[in-house]
């Protein structure tokens, strides 16, 4: 291990990265920081990557997130309490790279690149980019702006569970049956899947297959039931899902796909 690559991650980590949070009042947990603001927990953490050889470089990233409790209980169908929630917990998450530069962007530390240019890169990140995003959307009614101003980067992000939720607990009832009501038909529709199959002597094969996925039909139905959600014509779909799991059984016995 590089001592000194090591060193300088240390120093960007106690200098720069855990003063910012101290200072606008986040608790923390190793690289993992947490505030709680109105109805929602603002939450970020330091991401390294699982390739760092430290021996020549060292590659991280940031991962930033808003956790409600309400919104987790209603997509685990439980409650889960948390006292201290982490980025992957979070209803809405994503890297900070993608505002600060427009894509999934990684910080390097190697023997090449200067850290005090690094650490300088950082703290503007984290002043322009991250500290304006918390500060401006703190509750769950602020989000919504956030979605409708910042969704071409958010929304990828958000499985449809969490979406619903998230509509339906801020009273955005047309927007959430509209998604329980697309991705029902979404997850009617069979999807092709691939998988190799290895032999032991050395051959391939690669074998398609088509098919439903039930789990995820149940949960759009879970919460179509929850929120009294009309779905269409669902005899008929759950028939053609049948129809379509048959007509694939067969194929395969009668000509080995």
């Amino acid at each position: 291990m590089n001592e000194n690559l090591k060193t300088d991650f240390d120093i960007i980590c106690k200098e720069i990265i855990i003063p910012f949070f101290k200072k606008s009042g986040f608790k923390r947990k190793a690289l993992h920081f947490s505030k709680q603001t109105n109805n929602v927990i603002q939450c970020f953490n330091v991401q390294k990557s699982q390739w760092n050889s430290y021996n020549d470089s060292i590659d991280f990233t940031f991962n930033f997130g808003f956790y409600n409790a309400e919104i987790s209980s209603i997509v685990d169908d439980k409650v889960i309490p948390l006292e201290f929630p982490k980025t992957y917990d979070c209803f809405i998450y994503n890297r900070l790279g993608i505002f600060s530069h427009k894509r999934d962007h990684w910080y390097t530390l190697s023997k090449n690149i200067d850290p005090s240019k690094t650490a300088e890169q950082i703290k503007t990140d984290l002043e322009k980019y991250l500290k304006p995003i918390f500060e401006n959307y703190d509750s769950l009614e602020k989000l919504q702006l956030f979605l409708d101003k910042d969704s071409k980067y958010i929304s990828p992000t958000l499985s449809p569970y969490y979406l619903i939720a998230f509509y339906m607990t801020t009273g955005q009832i047309e927007k959430g049956n509209n998604i329980i009501k697309e991705h029902y038909k979404k997850a009617l529709n069979p999807q092709k899947s691939t998988h190799t199959v290895n032999f032991p002597d050395g051959r391939q094969q690669v074998k398609s297959e088509t098919s439903i996925n039930q789990h995820y039909i149940d949960n759009i139905k879970r919460f179509a039931k929850k929120y009294n959600v009309e779905l269409e014509e669902i005899e008929d779909s759950e028939a053609n899902i049948k129809f379509v799991n048959i007509k694939q059984s067969w194929l395969k016995k009668l000509f080995g796909i």
